[in-house]
């Protein structure tokens, strides 16, 4: 990144682990790598709703707090990770400071050679 706070995209690697593709306004295509950055926490039973007289029911589950955050390298000298907003917002709440960790921010819909494809006007850190 230069003095003036901006990154030009020639200039890093940008490697995605949300999951899927990601559109960088409408010039940018990012393809997903096959292993996305994840929450990984436990599910723990926690009850049965009963759906109707039939008796035919699913399970209620909680989550245990504590969340695990799988899949996210280490930082590397001019690479920017996307990651999903749910994972960046994790780092933030644990107090993790990593400017090389960007997510999809004010997404909309546009349209590209005739189809509709959601594209991220911004990246929030």
């Amino acid at each position: 990144m230069n003095r003036s706070g901006k990154i030009y995209a020639s200039e890093v690697k940008l490697i995605n682990l949300t999951g899927h593709d990601v559109n960088l306004g409408d010039r940018l295509i990012v393809p997903r790598e096959p292993k996305p950055t994840r929450l990984l926490n436990e599910r723990i039973r926690d009850g049965m709703m009963v759906l109707d007289e039939s008796g035919e029911s699913i399970p209620i589950y909680r989550f245990d707090p504590e969340v695990q955050i799988v899949g996210l390298p280490e930082a590397e000298e001019r690479t920017l990770f996307i990651v999903s907003p749910m994972v960046r917002k994790e780092l933030t709440i644990r107090g993790i400071s990593r400017p090389d960790v960007v997510s999809p921010y004010a997404v909309e819909t546009r349209e590209i050679d005739g189809e509709k494809v959601q594209c991220a006007k911004a990246l929030a850190r």
